[in-house]
């Protein structure tokens, strides 16, 4: 045997030492300190769903207010400042789409199999229910100009004939899949010891807020976001602790 060996005698090396290739020694703190390729996402999804709700709540204040919820009220208020619409469209088209991609990232918060089913399915609901709601967002466009350009009575019959689509609820049918897919997510982590129980009760109040104040009170709607959507940001600061944790 050479009188100088690449490698340190095998009693000087701990077995967790060596890589299970080709039996390379590497330092065992240096594995631990590379950083993972799933940070980045993580930081990445954590920011988004904290983004999410404020991005949603400076939708709903900005929405132009709408005098009830007749369909006429409601390409009336978009038509009425039309730049307004267009800034309020953007808030919530981008803020359901951070919250539909950081939802995603929540599974990686489990350290075991306790609630991960109800965290993956409703991730994965949560997602597709978001992110077609982000899609909707851009009938606020349509109606907005349909209701510059027409009579009331012609755009209301534009609107509805497009809510009478035989295939529509292929798209928007999947809206209440918003709800329920947080609200398995906030099952599945308060099982999990993530979350506390109380964000279920906060995420549902919130929405039931929303749906009373939505249209008509646009500064009550905003509250009601950031109140209903706090379990999100909670969620997207567990994942940038957890990226601290790791690092």
């Amino acid at each position: 045997m050479p009188a100088f060996s690449s490698r340190p005698p095998a009693d000087s090396v701990a077995p967790g030492d060596i890589a299970a290739t080709g039996g390379v020694s590497v330092d065992a703190t240096d594995i631990a300190r590379r950083p993972s390729p799933t940070h980045p996402m993580r930081v990445a999804a954590g920011i988004a769903l904290i983004a999410g709700p404020v991005l949603w709540a400076l939708g709903m204040l900005t929405s132009p207010p709408q005098e009830s919820m007749a369909d006429a009220d409601y390409i009336s208020s978009l038509a009425r400042d039309t730049t307004m619409t267009q800034v309020s469209a953007l808030f919530l088209h981008y803020g359901n789409l951070a919250i539909a991609l950081g939802i995603l990232a929540a599974p990686s918060l489990l350290r075991g199999p306790r609630g991960r089913v109800c965290v993956v399915l409703g991730s994965i609901l949560a997602a597709l229910g978001f992110a077609n709601i982000s899609g909707m967002v851009l009938s606020d466009w349509w109606n907005a100009s349909a209701g510059t350009v027409l009579t009331s009575d012609q755009a209301v019959a534009v609107f509805r004939g497009f809510k009478e689509g035989s295939l529509l609820p292929f798209w928007d049918g999947t809206e209440p899949f918003s709800l329920l897919g947080p609200v398995l997510v906030l099952v599945g982590l308060a099982r999990a010891g993530v979350l506390g129980w109380w964000s279920i009760a906060l995420l549902v109040g919130g929405v039931a807020g929303l749906m009373v104040f939505g249209a008509t009170a646009p500064v009550v709607a905003a509250a009601t976001v950031l109140v209903g959507f706090a379990p999100f940001a909670l969620i997207g600061w567990r994942l940038l602790q957890r990226r601290r944790l790791a690092s």
